[in-house]
C-alpha cells in the first residue's frame, strides 16, 4: 500500500513539478550523469536537460521526488562541476514551461517584459487589468506615446519577482487588449530606460520645434549638395572631352594602359586581404551589442567549442562603471576567426550580437609600395643605358 502510495506522489510530482529545482552555470559539455553525481544522494525524477553548444543558456531544470530531496539539493549551491560553481535555486511550473517551449535557449534574468501590439488607446489601468492577479512593481509600466498623448503600440512593464514574470508570460502572451493580440517579449532594465529615454528625447525636440528646423537644414544642404554635384558632373564632362581631343601617341596609350591594367590588377586582392595577426600573434576580433552583464563565461559560450578565444576584452562603461556593450576577442589561428565569424549576428540571451574582423591594411598596403614592378626597374634601367650613350657620343665631339 505504502509502496502504491509512493508512486502516486512520483507521478503527480513530475505531472505538476512541485519540487522543481533550477541548476544554473553548467558548461555546454556537462551531462545528465554529470548533474546525478553532482546531486547525489537526492532522488531525481526527470532532468531536462537540452543540448545546444551554440545558444545555450547554461541552466537546466530537475525533478526531484520530495521536499528534503530539494533542501538537500539547495545546500549543493556555489559548488563545482566541471570547474564551473552551479547555482541553484527553486523553479515554478510556469519557468518549467517557458525553458520547454523555447529550449533552454534564452537567458532570462531580470523580471522586465516587452509589449507589442498595445491599442492606440491604450491606459496603465488597461495594463494592470491586462495582467490580472499578478503583482507588478511600483512605477512598472511604461507605454510608448506621442506628444499627444497617444499610445504608439509598445511598451514595458516589470514585476516584482521573476516567478510572476514567468507566470505574465505564460498565461497572457498573446491574449488580448481589446481587440489586438499583445506579444510578450522578455527584456531587461536597461532597455526599457533607453526606450524611456529615448522617447523623452525625441518628445522634447518636438515641442520645441527644434525637429522641424533640422529637416529644414537637412532639406536645404541636400538641394545644395545636388546643385554643386550637377555643376562638378558638368565641368567633369567637359574637360574630359578636352582632354580626349588631345593627341596621344599610340606607345604613351599602350604605357598608360598597361599601367592601369598593373594597378588594378595588384589592388584587388588586398581589399579582400585575409586576417592579419598583431604583434603577439593573435587575431582580433571585435564584438558589439553584448547585454551589460556580460562575464566571460557568456563570450565563451557564444563561440562553439572549436574556436575557443585566448584573450577577451570586455571595454567597461567608466561613468556607469559596468560593461558598454562592446567588446575584443582574440584568437590564435586563422582559421578559428573564420569559424567565429560564422556566429554573427547570434544571440547572447535575448540581444543579437555583431562581429567585425579587423585586418590591417596599411601592412597591406606598404607590402605594395616596397614591391617595385619588374616592368618599371626595366625601363629605368633603358632610360639609364640611354643617358650614358648620349653622354659618351658628346664628350667624344
Amino acid at each position: 500500500m505504502s509502496l502504491e502510495r509512493d508512486r502516486s506522489n512520483n507521478n503527480r510530482s513530475s505531472r505538476y513539478h512541485d519540487y522543481l529545482i533550477k541548476l544554473r552555470g553548467i558548461s555546454c559539455s556537462s551531462t545528465k550523469d554529470d548533474i546525478k553525481k553532482f546531486l547525489h544522494p537526492c532522488r531525481i525524477v526527470n532532468i531536462y536537460l537540452f543540448n545546444n553548444k551554440d545558444k545555450s543558456s547554461g541552466e537546466c531544470l530537475v525533478d526531484l521526488q520530495s521536499e528534503t530531496d530539494v533542501r538537500n539539493a539547495l545546500e549543493k549551491t556555489n559548488q563545482y562541476l566541471e570547474s564551473r560553481y552551479i547555482e541553484i535555486f527553486r523553479s515554478t511550473n510556469y519557468e518549467y514551461n517557458f525553458f520547454i517551449k523555447n529550449k533552454g535557449t534564452i537567458l532570462w534574468r531580470e523580471p522586465v517584459l516587452r509589449m507589442n501590439g498595445l491599442p492606440y488607446s491604450c491606459t496603465m489601468g488597461d495594463v494592470q487589468l491586462f495582467f490580472k492577479n499578478i503583482e507588478i512593481a511600483r512605477n512598472g509600466i511604461y507605454i510608448t506615446r506621442d506628444m499627444s498623448d497617444n499610445a504608439l503600440g509598445g511598451g514595458y512593464v516589470a514585476f516584482v519577482s521573476m516567478d510572476n514574470a514567468y507566470k505574465a508570460i505564460d498565461l497572457y502572451n498573446q491574449k488580448r487588449i481589446e481587440h489586438r493580440y499583445i506579444e510578450l517579449i522578455p527584456s531587461t532594465y536597461d532597455e526599457a530606460e533607453k526606450a524611456i529615454t529615448n522617447d523623452a528625447y525625441l518628445n522634447s525636440k518636438r515641442f520645441s520645434g527644434e525637429d522641424q528646423d533640422e529637416t529644414k537644414k537637412t532639406n536645404i544642404k541636400r538641394s545644395r549638395s545636388n546643385r554643386q554635384s550637377r555643376s562638378d558632373s558638368r565641368d567633369h564632362h567637359y574637360r574630359s572631352v578636352k582632354r580626349r581631343s588631345t593627341s596621344i601617341s599610340p606607345r604613351s596609350r599602350t604605357h598608360r594602359s598597361q599601367n592601369h591594367h598593373r594597378q588594378s590588377h595588384s589592388r584587388s586582392p588586398i581589399r579582400r586581404s585575409s586576417p592579419v595577426p598583431n604583434e603577439n600573434g593573435e587575431y582580433l576580433i571585435k564584438m558589439r551589442g553584448m547585454p551589460y552583464t556580460v562575464v566571460e563565461s557568456d563570450i565563451c559560450q557564444f563561440f562553439p567549442s572549436t574556436c575557443q578565444p585566448v584573450r577577451i576584452d570586455i571595454i567597461q562603461d567608466r561613468r556607469l562603471k559596468r560593461p558598454n556593450g562592446d567588446g575584443h576577442v582574440y584568437f590564435s589561428t586563422k582559421e578559428e576567426v573564420i569559424e567565429a565569424m560564422k556566429c554573427d549576428r547570434k544571440y547572447m540571451g535575448n540581444r543579437y550580437i555583431e562581429l567585425y574582423n579587423t585586418s590591417i591594411r596599411h601592412s597591406s598596403s606598404s607590402n605594395r609600395r616596397s614591391d617595385t614592378p619588374p616592368h618599371s626597374s626595366r625601363s629605368r634601367s633603358r632610360s639609364k643605358t640611354k643617358t650614358d650613350n648620349l653622354s659618351r657620343s658628346r664628350s667624344q665631339s
